[in-house]
């Protein structure tokens, strides 16, 4: 898992966590009395106080008054400057604990709700008076929420398992929501169509905002929830299991799951920059902002243009590959979308959300037909199939056509067009490849895609790539199939040319029809994506997205066309000068040596090719340096061919080697050539041994001139020595 804790602050028992909804501000509550003024951008302490030994479980920033109120264990409300921390002024207000304080959206008021089962309604235009007194809950009151709706809607929830959605004006309640059995500890709004409340079964519920009717429960804690907070993306929740949770708030299931490092969690809010603090056991973390959900289609307008329609979270912006970088926001959604696809004029564009298909035009973003069903490819400029249920639905000028009943497949997961005639469906245990009628072709399970370029199917797995002839792919004949192992993150293709991203970077492979003389080539790299990017279509370029900006890498075709014909085994005549280094890299990857030899024309690459061909005789005839020759030496001698190898030797880097293959050879002269190589040299034992092995005492006595063993050896070898040498001893 990606670590997501941005900082992480121990501290006493954090109750309440609470952000400005202006300024890059929170306040943290705490069970010892304290409080402090935190700078959320920076994660800098600003400011801290102190009401005493009395847990504050309550907090809340009033942005209009530039003040914050903090509520305690004594029962009392405090006011606070934000700038100053001086205390404006302090309420008894309930006659035991305070759990929670809400601020009202609009009108100057707040809710207190207290462990004295009440919730007051409170002014704090005029200091703060109190408004209204509320009471019908039988036990503790924990939370509560004004409705962004309205301005006299108060949600409040109890451990008497209840909510209460009540009436300011008259201080009776409007509605008692009694769908669950468990002690209730938050309840919140969520935006204007969903009430959201979690308790001590560690589920989240949801409400219909309207009918107050319970819609679904979640399993969302191990263990009570503590608190949940509204987001832009939907909702995030706490529990005492310590785990931070992010909640579409169209789809009601988590989206992500984040420990947050301080034990038990009691408060959750967001930050400025899009993440979340929270306050728990241990102190408070921040936690990184969840990444956007982004979704690409892409079509080719002609053989050099196209069009790229990007859906970031609710923002849909178009891009044609003419002008990248004049991006134009289309429109904002209402909703989150789970797909989106253009049609091939790029006239339409069909977005997909809670199985229901919506087809808009581009211009002007006007809609056409919103029907149930999901996976809509596009078969003609205003004609598509889509999935309902277990069938394929054929629209033509977005009237239904024709119903293409799948007998053979259930529970349709996903569609994807191949190509005019083919869809590639996807169910939960099995994968298929089916005509645009519905007849099954073939089962593919596992696979992730499919290309098909004339009559050879390319096919994509998570670490896989297959490319096999139509009909051939289970046959015996091995030749017809080629298998790549490597991680595939995503491709791209134009006719025979397949980009594929390994994860960290772009290869390509080329198919071709085969025959006799096909060889499967090696994949070249193209250029570096990371893992976090994505091919989005191949034009003249391969155009991606890395971080939110779009880009082309450029593509030499004329090269593609040289590899092309050496892939099919039709080697070209000639090669343009500037494509030679290529094509030469090209060969030897294909493990094609003879034709890369005949290509080269550097030295030192003639040479590397003769020693990868084994012409190891060849390469000595053009080995122009020691370390070449000493190379040599070496591979001459893994052959078993010891006069070669000293040849080489005696033009190499090592006169120790030098030593060894003249004695292996037993040619004392060549030993003597080399003892006086290595004298000459400064190697004195080499020389002293080779020199002995080959009788040049005269050598040894010279080497040993000067040493207590000068005398001795010339006594020893004093009839091998000459006259005059052994009388100076």
């Amino acid at each position: 898992m990606e670590e997501r804790i941005a900082g992480r602050f121990e501290k006493a028992r954090v109750k309440h966590v609470t952000a400005h909804k202006k300024e890059p501000l929170a306040l943290v509550a705490m069970y010892n009395g304290e409080f402090e003024l935190w700078n959320t951008a920076s994660m800098l302490l600003i400011k801290s106080g102190s009401i005493g030994e009395i847990p504050i479980r309550a907090a809340a920033f009033i942005e209009d008054c530039e003040c914050f109120v903090l509520g305690s264990d004594d029962g009392m409300i405090r006011l606070y400057c934000i700038d100053t921390f001086k205390i404006k002024c302090k309420v008894q207000a309930h006659s035991d604990f305070i759990r929670y304080i809400a601020v009202h959206p609009v009108l100057p008021y707040i809710a207190t709700c207290s462990d004295d089962m009440q919730v007051k309604i409170w002014d704090y235009s005029k200091e703060i008076s109190l408004i209204k007194t509320l009471t019908g809950h039988t036990h503790f009151v924990m939370s509560g929420d004004f409705s962004p709706q309205d301005n006299k809607t108060l949600l409040t929830c109890s451990l008497d398992h209840n909510i209460i959605a009540w009436n300011i004006e008259t201080g009776n309640a409007a509605k008692i929501l009694k769908g669950t059995k468990v002690p209730l500890n938050t309840v919140k709004y969520i935006k204007d169509k969903y009430i959201i409340s979690g308790g001590d079964d560690g589920k989240i519920n949801v409400w219909d905002s309207a009918t107050y009717n319970l819609v679904t429960s979640v399993a969302g804690h191990i263990g009570p929830v503590t608190a949940i907070h509204c987001t832009n993306r939907g909702f995030i929740s706490t529990g005492e299991d310590g785990i931070v949770r992010e909640w579409d708030k169209k789809r009601f299931r988590p989206e992500t799951a984040t420990p947050g490092k301080v034990q038990r969690i009691w408060s959750v809010c967001s930050t400025h920059t899009g993440g979340a603090l929270v306050g728990g056991d241990e102190g408070i973390s921040f936690i990184k902002q969840m990444q956007s959900t982004t979704l690409t289609t892409f079509i080719t307008t002609g053989k050099t243009e196209g069009r790229i329609v990007i859906a970031e979270n609710t923002q849909v912006k178009q891009i044609k590959t003419a002008n990248p970088s004049a991006q134009k926001v289309v429109t904002t959604l209402s909703f989150l979308p789970d797909r989106i696809a253009l049609s091939e004029t790029g006239r339409y564009l069909c977005v997909e959300s809670d199985n229901m298909v919506y087809v808009y035009t581009v211009l002007g973003f006007l809609l056409q037909v919103s029907v149930p069903g999901h996976s809509l490819v596009w078969t003609g400029p205003e004609e598509f199939l889509m999935v309902y249920k277990d069938a394929l639905v054929r629209y033509c000028d977005f009237e239904i056509d024709q119903k293409i009943e799948l007998p053979e497949i259930d529970s349709v997961k996903s569609m994807v067009k191949v190509n005019n005639d083919e869809l590639l469906l996807k169910t939960e245990s099995m994968h298929y490849l089916i005509s645009m009628s519905g007849e099954v072709l073939m089962e593919v399970p596992d696979v992730q895609g499919v290309y098909k370029y004339k009559d050879v199917y390319v096919m994509f797995y998570k670490n896989r790539v297959e490319i096999f002839r139509e009909g051939e792919r289970n046959s015996n004949n091995k030749s017809a199939q080629c298998v790549y192992e490597f991680k595939i993150s995503g491709w791209g293709a134009r006719d025979n040319v397949i980009f594929i991203h390994t994860g960290g970077k772009i290869v390509y492979v080329l198919i071709t029809q085969p025959t006799k003389n096909n060889l499967k080539m090696q994949p070249v790299s193209f250029m570096s994506l990371s893992a976090t990017g994505e091919i989005l279509g191949v034009l003249d370029g391969v155009w991606c997205m890395d971080g939110g900006n779009v880009f082309e890498y450029e593509v030499d075709w004329e090269l593609v066309k040289y590899q092309n014909m050496i892939v099919s085994g039709s080697m070209p005549e000639k090669i343009p000068n500037k494509y030679v280094k290529e094509c030469i890299h090209f060969l030897v990857g294909m493990n094609m040596l003879e034709d890369a030899y005949k290509l080269a024309d550097d030295p030192d690459e003639k040479f590397e090719l003769l020693i990868k061909l084994g012409r190891l005789n060849d390469a000595m005839k053009i080995s122009d340096t020691e370390a070449k020759y000493s190379r040599l030496s070496t591979l001459f001698v893994q052959a078993g061919k010891v006069s070669e190898a000293l040849a080489c030797a005696k033009k190499g880097l090592s006169v120790e080697n030098e030593i060894l293959l003249a004695s292996l050879s037993n040619s004392v002269k060549d030993i003597g050539h080399a003892a006086e190589k290595a004298y000459d040299q400064g190697k004195s034992l080499a020389a002293l041994a080779a020199g002995y092995r080959s009788e040049n005492y005269k050598l040894c006595l010279d080497i040993l001139k000067g040493t207590e063993f000068e005398s001795l050896f010339a006594q020893t070898h004093a009839k091998h020595l000459g006259k005059q040498d052994s009388l100076k001893k």
